[in-house]
C-alpha cells in the first residue's frame, strides 16, 4: 500500500522535528517536511505544500486550536503524537475536537510505530489507553467556541464593529491598557493575530452571519 505524501511534521522543537525526519525516512518516507510555525503561518503553510498527513506535536496545539483549524479546512488528515508525559483523559479532546488519530509513546516503541505506519497508510488509529479513555467520557459535542468573559466579549463586539482601541476604550469607559489587555486576550482564544482574523473565526464558528452587515 502507498504511503501518504507529503507529510508535515509540526512541532515547536527543532530536535523533536529532526528525529521525526529520521523516522519517517526509515520507513522510507521520502518527501517529508518540518515547521514550528502555528496558527496563520501554518495555515499558509499547509496552502502552499498541501500535505496529505500532517503529524502535529500534542504539545503545540491545544485541542480547540485543532478544531478550529478543521473547521477552516475540515478535509485535512491530522494525527496527533504525544511524545510527552499527557494523560490519555487529555488527548481524547484532540479526537472529539476532530483529529483522526492519537499516537501515544507512552504506550511503548513498538506501539508508537505500529500507529506511525498506520496513519502513513491513510489509516485512522488510536493508541489503546486514549481509545479507553474515550470510551469512558460522555457522549457530548465539543464546544469550539472559547470562553471569554462578559467584558471581552463586548470588547469583542467591538472589534467586529471596526471599532479602534480608543474607540472601544471611550465606549466602554476603560482605559486603553485595559483594551489592549482583552484584545490579547481574545486574540489568543480564538488562535488569531488581528480583527480581520477575529471576524474570519466568528464567521466560521457561525457566530456572526452575513446578514448582521449591510454592504
Amino acid at each position: 500500500m502507498k504511503l501518504l505524501s507529503p507529510v508535515l511534521l509540526v512541532s515547536r522543537s527543532e530536535s523533536l522535528n529532526l528525529l521525526g525526519v529520521y523516522f519517517l525516512k526509515q520507513l522510507r518516507l521520502r518527501r517529508v517536511m518540518t515547521t514550528t510555525k502555528g496558527g496563520r503561518d501554518l495555515n499558509r503553510l499547509i496552502s502552499m505544500l498541501s500535505p496529505e498527513l500532517i503529524l502535529l506535536d500534542a504539545v503545540f496545539y491545544l485541542p480547540r486550536r485543532v478544531g478550529l483549524l478543521l473547521q477552516d479546512r475540515p478535509d485535512l488528515n491530522i494525527a496527533v503524537v504525544n511524545v510527552n508525559t499527557y494523560e490519555p483523559e487529555r488527548l481524547v479532546d484532540f479526537l472529539r475536537f476532530g483529529a483522526r488519530s492519537v499516537i501515544d509513546f507512552n504506550c511503548g516503541l513498538s506501539t508508537f510505530r505500529r500507529g506511525i505506519k498506520a496513519v502513513l497508510h491513510n489509516q485512522d488509529y488510536t493508541s489503546r489507553n486514549v481509545e479507553e479513555a474515550y470510551l469512558n467520557l460522555p457522549d457530548d459535542i465539543p464546544d469550539l467556541r472559547p470562553d471569554v468573559t462578559a467584558r471581552q466579549e463586548d470588547v469583542k463586539r467591538l472589534i467586529l464593529d471596526g471599532k479602534t482601541g480608543r474607540e472601544i476604550a471611550d465606549i466602554l469607559g476603560i482605559g486603553i491598557k485595559t483594551v489592549e489587555t482583552h484584545k490579547r486576550a481574545i486574540f489568543e482564544s480564538y488562535c488569531v493575530k488581528n480583527g480581520t482574523g477575529l471576524f474570519k473565526q466568528c464567521f466560521l464558528l457561525d457566530e456572526i452571519h452575513r446578514e448582521d452587515f449591510s454592504l
